[in-house]
């Protein structure tokens, strides 16, 4: 084909499918020539944003999301965004307009090193030196995004290779259009160890990570529990790996929800008391595994992970599989059929049952609470009543993530809430939102943040308005930063300037063209929502909160250690 670098860019994304590009029209030549039949533009208020609505996009569709970006700072902007990609392992492809080479070093206007800048951010910096590179360009970007561990990757395209006419091959690698890409499998010997290890262990734990999210190994957890009667206990963002209903389903683990009224608490128990922990697609962060502290040393740890960099970075492992989860549970369960091995009679359900019935108690004054301000629980509560099979929920960082991950259900095994644990970075729900819902139009998508989150992004409402994306957003209005205020309260025996003004955010969205209300009374919020659901558009619920409500954060009910981080 032969055009301007632009519209080869244009083509080549075309041909993998691509049918959101999130951005500020630039680079302009690329955006001047997308067919937009079958891409749609989606222009933003921050490119931040619009890599996190490419992130949304890319983890409900399970391809490549893609985000664009102007010089400077409209390039620097997306940082945090590819930084959350990053760290999730989403493939996220960046486009971004850079000066001509005539034009380095020159003090051009808004000249900046993206090479250099962005590399923190992204797998690969690639850049399209002369339009015939284009379409290679593309697809090594494709390439390098969805295989081994997905992540982002930038593309520099400079004006003058965008503007230039060139001939090069418009097409795609059909290997690389979605992820995870060239899945590969553990060595043998090592799944072989694993069975035998599975099936002489006396109280084994699966843990299910992102990873097992990312691979689609939902039925392959499930198979493997019932072979050997194993609970399955997920990290933040392996929510979603095993339904709730399921009889081994324990729930999240970590410090995060594992204080008072939080099922984190089932999840910790069994692994502290676990003599086998198999940890699937998980980084073994900080907070998933209590500041490190489980699994207990001496507990016997197997690992898989498609990253050998993550398999025994924090804990000692007597056993490493190096692999995609799906791919090589595949082949475990292979093994075990062949060779009968199982250990589906023993009873490791008994233990499970009494830990989520005490942690139901505990939970349930508080989730049918009718006190004003209302209890965050019984707001979680009244969402949980609303979650369907194809319910998304995309939930902001800080405290909003805790309730969420903690006490929404689970209806069915697959992706289900979406959160930016990478980071941990506040104002991601609404933009990620956003990204999944022109994603999949068909599901219901629910936003959850915090005032204080939700502070961030509040202006993508009007974006959200003009492309009337029918989203359900919930925001938990305590006017305050409620985790650094109690963790300051803990601390420091008080805390300091956190507080907001009373702020009716409805009102904010309906200035922005949404529809919304306040809400102060937990009876109202069944009307509420349904009311939400059923609006043309993004609708909001203000819904006013308890600021002395802590999440179920472990450490906020008792004084910490005067140098222990959040």
């Amino acid at each position: 084909m032969q055009s301007t670098g632009g519209a080869l860019v244009s083509e080549t994304l075309k041909s993998y499918g691509v049918r959101c590009l999130f951005g500020m029209e630039d680079p302009i030549h690329i955006f001047h020539a997308v067919d937009r039949t079958v891409t749609k533009i989606v222009t933003v208020r921050d490119e931040k944003h619009a890599a996190i609505m490419a992130h949304g996009y890319a983890q409900v569709t399970g391809r490549p999301g893609v985000c664009a970006a102007t010089f400077g700072p409209g390039a620097s902007n997306l940082s945090t965004g590819l930084l959350e990609a990053l760290r999730s392992s989403v493939p996220v492809i960046a486009l971004v307009q850079d000066h001509p080479l005539k034009l380095r070093n020159k003090n051009a206007s808004s000249e900046l090193d993206y090479a250099v800048a962005l590399r923190p951010y992204a797998k690969e910096i690639l850049r399209i030196d002369t339009a015939d590179m284009a379409g290679a360009i593309i697809r090594r970007a494709f390439r390098i995004a969805t295989t081994a561990r997905p992540g982002p990757v930038v593309v520099l395209c400079p004006t003058d290779a965008m503007a230039a006419v060139a001939e090069c091959t418009v097409h795609a690698e059909k290997d690389y259009e979605a992820f995870p890409a060239l899945r590969t499998r553990a060595r043998v010997e090592a799944i072989e160890q694993a069975a035998e290890l599975l099936s002489a262990a006396k109280r084994p734990i699966l843990v299910a990570g992102g990873g097992c999210v990312i691979s689609g190994a939902f039925a392959e957890i499930a198979e493997l529990s019932e072979r050997f009667a194993v609970p399955v206990a997920t990290t933040l963002t392996g929510r979603g790996a095993m339904d709730d209903g399921h009889p081994m389903a324990v729930g999240p683990i970590g410090s995060s929800v594992g204080g008072k009224y939080g099922r984190g608490q089932v999840g910790n128990t069994l692994m502290a008391e676990a003599d086998l922990v198999f940890l699937l697609g998980t980084r073994t962060g900080q907070l998933c595994y209590s500041d490190w502290a489980l699994p207990k040393p001496g507990t016997l740890v197997i690992h898989l992970d498609i990253d050998p960099n993550e398999i025994g970075r924090n804990f000692e492992t007597a056993l490493a599989l190096l692999g995609d989860v799906r791919d090589t549970l595949r082949e475990l369960l292979v093994h075990c059929r062949s060779q009968n091995i199982s250990r589906a009679h023993r009873d490791n359900g008994a233990r499970r049952r009494e830990l989520i019935e005490h942690w139901r108690g505990e939970l349930a004054p508080l989730a049918s609470s009718k006190q004003v301000p209302m209890r965050p629980e019984a707001v979680i509560s009244a969402i949980d009543g609303i979650v369907e099979e194809n319910t998304l929920i995309c939930v902001d960082a800080s405290y909003v993530t805790n309730w969420v991950i903690s006490n929404v259900r689970v209806p069915k095994s697959g992706r289900f809430v979406l959160s930016p644990r990478g980071t941990g970075g506040l104002g991601w729900a609404l933009p990620a939102a956003i990204g999944a819902k022109l994603a999949s139009p068909e599901r219901d998508v629910i936003c959850v943040s915090g005032d204080g989150g939700f502070g961030y992004v509040m202006n993508e409402l009007e974006t959200a308005a003009r492309y009337n994306v029918n989203i359900l957003i919930v925001i938990f209005n305590n006017g305050t930063l409620g985790f650094q205020r109690h963790w300051e309260e803990v601390m420091m025996g008080c805390y300091q300037d956190c507080d907001f003004l009373d702020i009716d955010y409805s009102e904010v969205a309906r200035a922005l063209k949404c529809g919304g209300e306040r809400v102060r009374h937990v009876s109202d919020l069944p009307a509420s929502m349904a009311r939400g659901l059923a609006y043309e558009g993004p609708y909001l619920i203000d819904a006013v909160v308890d600021p002395e409500a802590a999440a179920p954060v472990l450490g906020m009910e008792r004084p910490l250690a005067p140098d222990a981080a959040h």
